[in-house]
């Protein structure tokens, strides 16, 4: 198998830490994985990278595989406890970590995104995050923009309850859940001790909405942790998500539907809530209530 040369990667959840109680384990790979470990999910061609401590950061697919990445995205997907690789199709950026934003800047020539990235613990302390704290006025009652109740109810939201959802109940197969995406170019698998962490693996965040790579980890932690929220693709137009226990009760609905809009604020106002590609008839309420989310950003 052909190998990429050593990169450095951005620091994730480190492999001697302990699974957070909430967290279901099926969520989280107890074994770094290793070049055997790849060997044993006979992946077509492709190529290996490795830190530059030598451990594998994970592996890319070549552009030209004749393989079905859907169901090869599925299977790795359902491995991920046992094998540590959580698998992504089509992020633009891949595994050649090295902060990908450090030659961004303001117009005043500050950098644009703050290195390290603030972990937030969920969408609403992420509010706070310096990274992100002038973006979001719209929480400011000082801010003579739209108020968020108003906002909130145009997206069928009727109250703005800033509190979070509460967690659902998991089924016994979590990951039985999952189904094979549509078809792909490309698959990237990410050696992470969980799905949320292959974000800051890849170091990726969307600066249309000021989401830095640590900011979007936090609060996918946050709903990962809560219902099960996993990353399928990465993009800076759309990302999608598969939901493993999405909530049933009207009210945790609508307060997971108020964290997905505080989140992302933009989408939210210009209509990007989709339950696929080019639907866009889809409220927050809805689509949260799906175990397929997507998201358009720009």
């Amino acid at each position: 198998m052909d190998s990429l040369l050593p990169v450095d990667g951005p620091p994730a959840t480190g492999w001697l830490a302990s699974r957070p109680a909430a967290l279901d384990p099926s969520l989280w790979a107890e074994t770094r994985p290793t070049d055997q470990t790849l060997v044993a999910l006979a992946l077509p061609r492709g190529q290996a990278v490795h830190g530059l401590d030598g451990q594998l950061l994970g592996w890319e697919s070549g552009q030209d595989t004749d393989c079905d990445l859907g169901e090869l995205w599925l299977s790795c997907a359902r491995r991920f406890p046992d094998t540590g690789l959580w698998p992504i199709v089509d992020s633009r950026f891949g595994l050649h970590p090295g902060r990908h934003w450090h030659d961004l800047t303001t117009d005043d020539g500050r950098p644009y995104w703050r290195d390290p990235y603030a972990v937030p613990s969920d969408v609403y302390d992420a509010v706070n995050c310096a990274d992100r704290a002038d973006y979001h006025h719209d929480f400011d009652a000082d801010d003579e923009s739209e108020p968020l109740d108003q906002l909130l109810q145009d997206l069928g939201l009727p109250v703005a309850d800033t509190t979070l959802a509460e967690a659902s109940t998991f089924p016994d197969d979590p990951l039985a859940r999952l189904v094979a995406p549509k078809v792909w170019k490309s698959l990237t698998l990410v050696a992470c001790r969980r799905p949320a962490d292959s974000l800051l693996v890849l170091d990726f965040g969307v600066p249309n909405d000021n989401a830095t790579p640590g900011i979007f980890t936090g609060v996918l932690r946050s709903w990962e942790t809560r219902f099960g929220v996993v990353p399928v693709m990465l993009d800076l137009c759309y990302t999608s998500f598969q939901v493993l226990a999405p909530p049933i009760a009207d009210r945790q609905v609508d307060r997971l539907a108020t964290e997905v809009f505080a989140f992302a604020i933009d989408t939210a106002m210009q209509g990007g809530f989709y339950r696929e590609f080019g639907d866009r008839d889809v409220g927050a309420p809805e689509m949260v209530r799906s175990r397929e989310w997507l998201i358009w950003w720009d």
